[in-house]
C-alpha cells in the first residue's frame, strides 16, 4: 500500500515536466532522442548546450534548458528526497520544528500545497505566501507575504528568503516558537494571496 505524499510538485518542476512531455509534438523529436543529438556534440556544459541547442536548432530558453538539464540523467523530483536533504546532517534537529510549522500550514485551508525546491519548502495558495527554510544549523526561518504591514515584535523585515514576495519572517529555535502568534500570520498570509 502506497501512502499519499503531503506535498506537490513545485511550480517550476511541472513547468520543467510539461515542457519534457511536449517535447516531440512540438520539436518533431523526443526527449530522448534530443538528449542523444546533444551528446554525440561533446558539449560539457549546460550553458554551452543550451546556447548551441538555441543557435543550431532555433529553440527557445525554456525549450533548451530542459533538454540541457537531461543530458547528463537528471533525477525526477521527488519532494520527501527534497526535505530530507534540507534537514539531513546538522539540521537534523530542527525537523520537529519543520513538520509542526508545516502541518499547522496545511491545516489552514483545503486548497493550501506544500512544494519543496532544494532550499526552502513554500506554502501556495494562488502563489506562494509562505516558506519554510533551515536557515541555519539552529533556526528554521518561517517567511510570510504580507505586503504593507511595518515589522513589529518577532516579526521581522525578511530578505532574500526564497522570493521577493515574502516580507517578513519569524525565526523559530524550538518547537515552543512554534505558537498561536505564528499560527495567525500564517492565516493572514493566506488570506492576503486570495485578494
Amino acid at each position: 500500500m502506497t501512502t499519499q505524499s503531503k506535498y506537490g510538485v513545485h511550480p517550476s518542476e511541472s513547468h520543467i515536466q510539461a515542457i519534457a512531455s511536449n517535447l516531440e509534438k512540438k520539436t518533431g523529436r523526443s526527449l530522448e532522442a534530443w538528449i542523444e543529438l546533444v551528446k554525440a556534440t561533446g558539449l560539457g556544459t549546460e550553458k554551452d548546450r543550451m546556447a548551441w541547442l538555441k543557435s543550431e536548432h532555433g529553440l527557445g530558453r525554456d525549450t533548451a534548458m530542459v533538454i540541457a538539464l537531461h543530458v547528463d540523467g537528471r533525477e525526477p523530483y521527488d519532494a520527501e528526497a527534497l526535505v530530507a536533504a534540507m534537514y539531513a546532517g546538522p539540521k537534523r534537529d530542527l525537523l520537529p520544528i519543520y513538520e509542526r510549522v508545516l502541518e499547522m500550514g496545511l491545516a489552514v485551508a483545503k486548497d493550501v500545497v506544500a512544494a519543496p525546491c532544494s532550499t526552502y519548502v513554500p506554502l501556495m495558495r494562488k502563489r506562494q505566501f509562505v516558506v519554510i527554510k533551515p536557515t541555519t544549523r539552529t533556526r528554521i526561518d518561517v517567511g510570510f507575504a504580507l505586503p504593507g504591514l511595518e515589522p513589529g515584535g518577532r516579526l521581522v523585515a525578511a530578505k532574500g528568503l526564497g522570493s521577493d514576495k515574502i516580507t517578513h519572517r519569524i525565526g523559530l529555535e524550538s518547537l515552543a516558537d512554534v505558537d498561536a502568534e505564528v499560527e495567525r500570520w500564517l492565516k493572514a498570509a493566506y488570506e492576503l494571496d486570495a485578494k
